[in-house]
């Protein structure tokens, strides 16, 4: 019981230190900069989240595992709109002018990237005691940043601390806005890593967040939703070309006996040929071989089988009359020869 206590503690710990999902994950920044601009907001800010974040966490550790991923994500939006809608009303009716500042940023926190996250990259593969503690400690340290940057907004930009006026003689407005917030984490999360590097150097807090697990996770998820290893580089043999028609027909046996070959035996081949040449030839002209077998291309068969269709098309179409259009008569070439012979008569 007590390890399991210490090492409770100690994840709460890396999540509201060294795993910080604002300051070192940059995870859910946009609420931070947008809501907190007051302890108030802030508080708002972080009960949401946090309530969100524990409850859709623990309910993907134990009833979203057997789903697959294209399934889960979509439920985690509506358990965070089903959560969000009683704590958005809760706060109407308490705090309602801090609410109405929130704006749509509060409702948003339905579809927060923390929740995702943490529900695809931990929840789905841990026990239940794993991803509590998970939950809690990114839950904490979310909403220690929240408080901080609330605070240190309102003293800065509005001069007050929860609405009490601290009577400090210079004020900068500029912490209200979003550049001032951005501006503010940057400094926290500084501060915060040379802190953490300081006392603890092998932590490498800069690789809290790896990006190979969740790119890992979508290829297999893929791979998995195409029931086969998928290879954009494999080379198609012919038998996975379209069928022959007519003109394809008309090709010469030799060339016809190529084309049923794989590209690879065919390069293989010439290759072979190029590297052993007849006995009865010089070096330049096994060198100009090499060189002319390693410089054509694979599609030369392909090019002159389309030369082959547009001659076939040109021979159709070229010897047949075009037809006369309905729109013009059979004398309308005669009109202007009809109306010159006129004006020649009046002009004598």
């Amino acid at each position: 019981m007590r390890e399991r206590t210490k090492a409770f503690f100690r994840q709460l710990g890396r999540g509201i230190g060294s795993k910080n999902p604002v300051l070192f994950e940059a995870i859910g920044m946009a609420p931070v900069v947008a809501m907190a601009v007051s302890l108030k907001s802030a508080i708002i800010l972080a009960v949401v989240s946090c309530a969100e974040l524990i409850g859709i966490e623990l309910f993907a550790c134990l009833a979203l595992k057997k789903l697959k991923s294209y399934f889960r994500v979509p439920l985690y939006a509506v358990l965070g709109v089903l959560i969000n809608i009683p704590v958005f009303m809760l706060f109407e009716k308490f705090a309602p002018n801090e609410t109405q500042n929130a704006g749509i940023f509060l409702p948003l926190l339905a579809v927060n990237s923390l929740i995702v996250l943490h529900c695809e990259r931990f929840a789905v593969k841990n026990t239940l005691s794993a991803t509590a503690a998970d939950a809690v400690s990114a839950g904490a340290g979310y909403a220690l940043v929240c408080l901080l940057v609330g605070v240190l907004r309102e003293i800065f930009g509005s001069g007050t601390l929860y609405s009490f006026d601290l009577g400090l003689p210079v004020q900068l407005p500029g912490f209200l806005y979003p550049f001032g917030g951005l501006v503010l984490l940057g400094f926290l999360s500084a501060g915060v890593q040379a802190l953490v590097r300081r006392q603890n150097p092998e932590a490498q807090p800069g690789r809290a967040f790896d990006t190979r697990e969740i790119a890992e996770s979508h290829v297999d998820s893929l791979r998995s939703l195409l029931h086969t290893d998928f290879d954009p580089y494999e080379e198609k043999t012919p038998d996975d070309a379209p069928q022959e028609t007519p003109a394809r027909r008309k090709k010469t046996s030799e060339r016809a006996k190529q084309e049923k070959k794989p590209k690879r035996e065919r390069t293989a081949k010439r290759a072979n040929r190029a590297e052993s040449p007849a006995p009865d030839t010089t070096a330049s002209e096994r060198a100009l071989r090499r060189a002319q077998a390693a410089a054509q291309p694979d599609y030369t068969a392909e090019f002159d089988e389309i030369l082959s269709e547009l001659d076939a098309y040109r021979e159709r179409y070229a010897a047949q009359p075009q037809p006369q259009s309905a729109d013009e008569p059979d004398g309308a070439n005669a009109e202007p020869e009809a109306d010159t012979e006129e004006k020649g008569g009046d002009e004598a």
